[in-house]
Protein backbone atom coordinates (compact mmCIF):
# COMPACT_ATOMS: atom_id res chain seq x y z
CA UNK A 1 0.00 0.00 0.00
CA UNK A 2 1.24 3.57 -1.13
CA UNK A 3 1.87 6.40 1.54
CA UNK A 4 -1.47 8.09 2.06
CA UNK A 5 -1.55 11.82 0.79
CA UNK A 6 -4.67 13.97 1.46
CA UNK A 7 -5.10 17.29 -0.35
CA UNK A 8 -7.96 18.90 1.17
CA UNK A 9 -6.96 21.42 3.65
CA UNK A 10 -10.62 21.39 5.43
CA UNK A 11 -10.83 18.12 4.95
CA UNK A 12 -7.40 17.54 7.55
CA UNK A 13 -8.66 20.69 9.82
CA UNK A 14 -11.94 19.34 10.41
CA UNK A 15 -10.33 15.74 12.07
CA UNK A 16 -7.94 18.40 13.62
CA UNK A 17 -10.34 20.24 15.26
CA UNK A 18 -11.39 17.15 17.33
CA UNK A 19 -7.79 16.72 18.82
CA UNK A 20 -8.09 18.34 23.00
CA UNK A 21 -4.01 17.96 21.99
CA UNK A 22 -4.28 19.80 18.65
CA UNK A 23 -7.15 21.93 18.57
CA UNK A 24 -6.31 25.06 20.80
CA UNK A 25 -3.72 25.90 18.05
CA UNK A 26 -5.86 26.25 15.13
CA UNK A 27 -7.11 29.53 13.72
CA UNK A 28 -10.61 30.28 13.18
CA UNK A 29 -11.12 28.37 9.94
CA UNK A 30 -14.82 28.17 8.50
CA UNK A 31 -15.64 26.90 4.48
CA UNK A 32 -15.49 30.05 2.19
CA UNK A 33 -18.94 31.65 1.30
CA UNK A 34 -20.86 35.02 1.20
CA UNK A 35 -21.72 34.42 4.25
CA UNK A 36 -18.62 33.54 6.09
CA UNK A 37 -16.95 35.93 4.64
CA UNK A 38 -18.72 38.48 6.23
CA UNK A 39 -18.44 36.88 9.59
CA UNK A 40 -14.96 36.76 9.68
CA UNK A 41 -14.12 39.74 8.24
CA UNK A 42 -16.46 41.52 11.44
CA UNK A 43 -14.42 39.34 14.13
CA UNK A 44 -10.94 39.73 12.79
CA UNK A 45 -9.01 42.15 11.11
CA UNK A 46 -7.05 40.03 8.72
CA UNK A 47 -8.13 36.69 7.35
CA UNK A 48 -6.59 34.62 4.27
CA UNK A 49 -8.53 33.05 1.85
CA UNK A 50 -6.90 29.60 0.43
CA UNK A 51 -7.72 27.37 -1.94
CA UNK A 52 -8.52 23.95 0.03
CA UNK A 53 -6.52 22.39 -2.90
CA UNK A 54 -3.11 23.71 -3.73
CA UNK A 55 0.75 24.02 -2.63
CA UNK A 56 3.21 26.08 -2.95
CA UNK A 57 0.53 29.36 -1.58
CA UNK A 58 -0.98 29.59 -5.12
CA UNK A 59 -4.17 31.54 -4.75
CA UNK A 60 -4.15 32.86 -1.73
CA UNK A 61 -5.44 36.15 -0.95
CA UNK A 62 -5.35 38.44 1.97
CA UNK A 63 -8.33 40.60 3.17
CA UNK A 64 -7.52 43.39 6.22
CA UNK A 65 -10.30 45.38 7.41
CA UNK A 66 -9.74 48.92 7.84
CA UNK A 67 -12.24 51.12 9.68
CA UNK A 68 -11.89 54.42 10.29
CA UNK A 69 -14.21 57.02 12.74
CA UNK A 70 -16.00 59.41 11.24
CA UNK A 71 -15.71 61.72 14.08
CA UNK A 72 -12.34 61.08 15.87
CA UNK A 73 -11.83 63.08 19.44
CA UNK A 74 -10.65 66.03 19.38
CA UNK A 75 -7.94 67.70 21.63
CA UNK A 76 -10.35 69.35 24.28
CA UNK A 77 -7.64 71.41 25.56
CA UNK A 78 -7.07 73.21 22.25
CA UNK A 79 -10.94 73.65 21.62
CA UNK A 80 -12.78 74.42 24.47
CA UNK A 81 -12.53 78.15 24.38
CA UNK A 82 -13.73 78.11 21.54
CA UNK A 83 -17.80 78.43 20.69
CA UNK A 84 -18.88 78.49 17.25
CA UNK A 85 -22.46 80.32 17.42
CA UNK A 86 -23.22 78.12 14.22
CA UNK A 87 -22.46 74.19 15.38
CA UNK A 88 -25.41 71.88 16.29
CA UNK A 89 -26.38 71.50 19.85
CA UNK A 90 -25.09 68.72 21.84
CA UNK A 91 -28.12 66.82 21.10
CA UNK A 92 -28.35 67.49 17.66
CA UNK A 93 -24.80 66.11 17.55
CA UNK A 94 -25.99 62.67 19.60
CA UNK A 95 -28.02 61.83 17.72
CA UNK A 96 -26.22 62.37 14.52
CA UNK A 97 -23.54 60.15 15.98
CA UNK A 98 -25.69 57.40 16.79
CA UNK A 99 -26.97 57.16 13.23
CA UNK A 100 -23.12 56.95 12.39
CA UNK A 101 -21.10 53.82 12.16
CA UNK A 102 -17.27 53.62 11.77
CA UNK A 103 -16.60 53.96 8.07
CA UNK A 104 -15.12 50.50 6.40
CA UNK A 105 -12.76 49.51 3.86
CA UNK A 106 -11.31 46.18 2.99
CA UNK A 107 -8.25 45.63 1.58
CA UNK A 108 -7.42 42.62 -0.72
CA UNK A 109 -3.70 41.42 -1.77
CA UNK A 110 -2.23 38.85 -3.52
CA UNK A 111 0.64 38.23 -4.90
CA UNK A 112 2.17 42.00 -4.81
CA UNK A 113 -0.82 43.18 -6.30
CA UNK A 114 -3.23 45.62 -3.66
CA UNK A 115 -6.91 46.64 -4.36
CA UNK A 116 -9.59 48.60 -1.83
CA UNK A 117 -13.25 48.17 -1.60
CA UNK A 118 -15.69 50.10 -0.15
CA UNK A 119 -18.73 47.36 0.45
CA UNK A 120 -18.43 44.14 1.22
CA UNK A 121 -20.49 43.32 -1.63
CA UNK A 122 -17.63 44.80 -4.22
CA UNK A 123 -14.80 42.59 -2.27
CA UNK A 124 -17.31 39.56 -2.62
CA UNK A 125 -17.69 40.48 -5.85
CA UNK A 126 -13.72 40.59 -6.88
CA UNK A 127 -12.80 37.40 -4.76
CA UNK A 128 -15.90 35.34 -6.57
CA UNK A 129 -14.11 36.38 -9.91
CA UNK A 130 -10.96 35.18 -8.37
CA UNK A 131 -12.57 31.66 -6.63
CA UNK A 132 -14.73 30.93 -9.84
CA UNK A 133 -16.00 27.72 -9.00
CA UNK A 134 -13.42 26.24 -6.91
CA UNK A 135 -13.58 25.39 -3.19
CA UNK A 136 -11.55 27.42 -0.67
CA UNK A 137 -11.63 28.15 3.00
CA UNK A 138 -11.19 31.38 4.93
CA UNK A 139 -8.75 31.24 8.27
CA UNK A 140 -8.29 33.97 10.84
CA UNK A 141 -5.20 35.92 10.16
CA UNK A 142 -2.43 35.38 12.46
CA UNK A 143 0.76 38.73 13.00
CA UNK A 144 3.72 36.77 11.98
CA UNK A 145 6.51 37.48 14.43
CA UNK A 146 9.55 38.98 12.04
CA UNK A 147 12.70 39.08 11.22
CA UNK A 148 14.70 41.92 10.06
CA UNK A 149 11.38 43.50 9.81
CA UNK A 150 10.01 40.66 7.62
CA UNK A 151 7.57 38.14 8.59
CA UNK A 152 8.55 34.00 8.96
CA UNK A 153 7.04 30.90 9.95
CA UNK A 154 8.21 27.46 10.98
CA UNK A 155 7.60 23.89 8.93
CA UNK A 156 8.08 21.23 11.28
CA UNK A 157 8.63 17.84 9.88
CA UNK A 158 7.03 14.62 11.49
CA UNK A 159 8.04 11.47 10.16
CA UNK A 160 7.47 7.76 10.77
CA UNK A 161 10.88 6.30 12.35
CA UNK A 162 12.35 2.99 12.14
CA UNK A 163 10.32 1.49 14.70
CA UNK A 164 7.43 3.04 12.85
CA UNK A 165 6.28 5.50 15.50
CA UNK A 166 5.99 8.94 15.19
CA UNK A 167 8.87 11.47 15.20
CA UNK A 168 9.44 15.15 14.80
CA UNK A 169 12.87 14.89 13.06
CA UNK A 170 13.40 18.41 11.98
CA UNK A 171 12.08 22.39 12.36
CA UNK A 172 13.48 24.70 9.48
CA UNK A 173 11.89 28.43 9.17
CA UNK A 174 10.92 30.85 6.07
CA UNK A 175 10.80 34.60 5.70
CA UNK A 176 8.88 35.87 3.32
CA UNK A 177 10.00 38.33 0.39
CA UNK A 178 9.67 42.13 0.63
CA UNK A 179 6.04 43.17 0.21
CA UNK A 180 4.74 39.62 -0.30
CA UNK A 181 1.95 37.86 1.73
CA UNK A 182 3.09 34.33 2.06
CA UNK A 183 6.48 32.63 3.06
CA UNK A 184 6.95 29.79 0.51
CA UNK A 185 10.18 29.45 -0.94
CA UNK A 186 8.68 28.88 -4.65
CA UNK A 187 6.98 32.53 -3.91
CA UNK A 188 10.80 34.07 -3.29
CA UNK A 189 11.08 33.05 0.51
CA UNK A 190 14.29 32.64 1.97
CA UNK A 191 15.25 29.48 4.56
CA UNK A 192 16.59 29.80 7.45
CA UNK A 193 17.06 28.25 10.81
CA UNK A 194 14.64 27.76 13.62
CA UNK A 195 17.36 29.35 16.16
CA UNK A 196 18.14 32.02 13.53
CA UNK A 197 14.52 33.19 13.33
CA UNK A 198 13.18 32.25 17.10
CA UNK A 199 16.45 32.38 19.20
CA UNK A 200 16.54 36.33 19.56
CA UNK A 201 13.03 36.81 20.73
CA UNK A 202 13.19 34.22 23.74
CA UNK A 203 15.52 33.65 26.55
CA UNK A 204 17.04 30.36 26.79
CA UNK A 205 14.34 28.42 28.47
CA UNK A 206 11.38 30.01 26.62
CA UNK A 207 13.37 29.07 23.66
CA UNK A 208 14.05 25.36 24.74
CA UNK A 209 10.29 25.14 26.09
CA UNK A 210 8.88 26.50 22.24
CA UNK A 211 11.25 24.00 20.72
CA UNK A 212 9.94 21.42 22.74
CA UNK A 213 6.28 22.49 22.51
CA UNK A 214 6.42 22.19 18.52
CA UNK A 215 7.89 18.89 18.71
CA UNK A 216 5.42 17.10 20.69
CA UNK A 217 2.89 19.52 18.62
CA UNK A 218 4.08 17.59 15.46
CA UNK A 219 3.96 14.30 16.71
CA UNK A 220 0.16 14.88 18.38
CA UNK A 221 -0.56 16.61 15.19
CA UNK A 222 0.27 13.07 12.90
CA UNK A 223 -0.94 10.77 15.42
CA UNK A 224 -4.77 12.88 15.20
CA UNK A 225 -4.70 12.70 11.23
CA UNK A 226 -3.78 8.98 11.50
CA UNK A 227 -6.90 8.33 13.28
CA UNK A 228 -8.77 9.00 9.84
CA UNK A 229 -6.21 8.30 6.95
CA UNK A 230 -3.94 5.19 8.70
CA UNK A 231 -1.75 4.97 5.78
CA UNK A 232 0.23 8.36 6.52
CA UNK A 233 3.78 8.56 7.27
CA UNK A 234 5.01 11.95 7.38
CA UNK A 235 3.77 15.44 7.25
CA UNK A 236 4.84 18.61 6.91
CA UNK A 237 3.42 21.36 9.44
CA UNK A 238 3.44 25.60 8.49
CA UNK A 239 3.65 26.72 12.25
CA UNK A 240 2.71 30.78 12.39
CA UNK A 241 4.45 32.40 16.04
CA UNK A 242 2.85 35.78 16.61
CA UNK A 243 4.11 38.54 18.12
CA UNK A 244 3.68 36.99 21.54
CA UNK A 245 5.42 33.82 20.44
CA UNK A 246 2.26 31.53 20.51
CA UNK A 247 2.43 29.16 18.08
CA UNK A 248 -0.62 28.50 15.44
CA UNK A 249 -1.34 25.43 12.96
CA UNK A 250 -1.74 27.47 9.46
CA UNK A 251 -2.22 24.16 7.21
CA UNK A 252 -0.54 20.47 7.22
CA UNK A 253 0.94 19.21 4.18
CA UNK A 254 0.92 15.27 3.63
CA UNK A 255 3.21 15.14 0.71
CA UNK A 256 6.22 17.37 2.65
CA UNK A 257 8.82 18.80 1.10
CA UNK A 258 12.76 17.40 2.54
CA UNK A 259 15.14 18.75 0.05
CA UNK A 260 14.84 21.83 2.07
CA UNK A 261 16.36 20.36 4.82
CA UNK A 262 19.38 19.59 3.09
CA UNK A 263 19.95 23.10 2.68
CA UNK A 264 20.61 23.95 6.09
CA UNK A 265 24.16 23.62 8.29
CA UNK A 266 22.83 20.33 10.09
CA UNK A 267 23.23 17.65 7.66
CA UNK A 268 23.01 14.98 10.72
CA UNK A 269 19.47 16.11 10.76
CA UNK A 270 19.09 15.74 7.04
CA UNK A 271 20.71 12.09 7.15
CA UNK A 272 18.31 10.76 9.59
CA UNK A 273 15.41 12.58 7.20
CA UNK A 274 16.36 10.39 4.21
CA UNK A 275 16.90 7.64 6.38
CA UNK A 276 13.16 7.28 8.10
CA UNK A 277 11.80 8.45 4.01
CA UNK A 278 13.59 5.42 2.39
CA UNK A 279 12.32 3.19 5.31
CA UNK A 280 8.58 4.10 4.67
CA UNK A 281 9.12 4.10 1.16
CA UNK A 282 9.01 8.04 -0.03
CA UNK A 283 12.84 7.46 -1.01
CA UNK A 284 14.48 4.71 -3.03
CA UNK A 285 16.67 2.06 -0.67
CA UNK A 286 20.04 2.53 -1.33
CA UNK A 287 20.06 -1.03 -1.68
CA UNK A 288 17.81 -0.56 -4.74
CA UNK A 289 19.96 2.00 -6.07
CA UNK A 290 22.87 -0.83 -5.93
CA UNK A 291 20.90 -3.80 -7.40
CA UNK A 292 19.65 -1.89 -10.44
CA UNK A 293 22.91 -0.57 -11.45
CA UNK A 294 25.18 -3.67 -10.69
CA UNK A 295 24.06 -5.69 -13.77
CA UNK A 296 25.25 -2.95 -15.83
CA UNK A 297 28.88 -3.11 -14.04
CA UNK A 298 28.86 -6.45 -14.45
CA UNK A 299 27.86 -6.78 -18.27
CA UNK A 300 30.51 -4.14 -18.58
CA UNK A 301 33.13 -6.34 -17.26
CA UNK A 302 32.99 -9.92 -18.75
CA UNK A 303 36.76 -10.44 -18.09
CA UNK A 304 36.73 -9.62 -14.57
CA UNK A 305 34.13 -12.91 -13.95
CA UNK A 306 37.18 -15.13 -15.83
CA UNK A 307 39.61 -14.08 -13.13
CA UNK A 308 37.66 -14.28 -9.70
Amino acid sequence: MGIQRVSSKWTKTAVLQRSRNVNGYIPVTRQYNRQTLERMTELFESNYIKPDRGTYGNGVMRVKTIRIDPHPIIDASTSENAVDPLSPSAAEVGAENSAEVPLTTYELRYGTEEKHFHSLDELDLALTERIQERDYIIQQGIPLMKHDGLPFDLRVLTQKNLQRNWETTGILGRVAAPGKIITNIHGGGRLATFNELVRPHFDQDLFQQLRSELYRLGIHTAVQLQQSFPRLKEIGIDIALDEDGRPWIIEVNTLPGIYAFGLLPDKETYRKIKRYARAYGRLPSKKGKTSRTSPKVEASSPKSRTHR
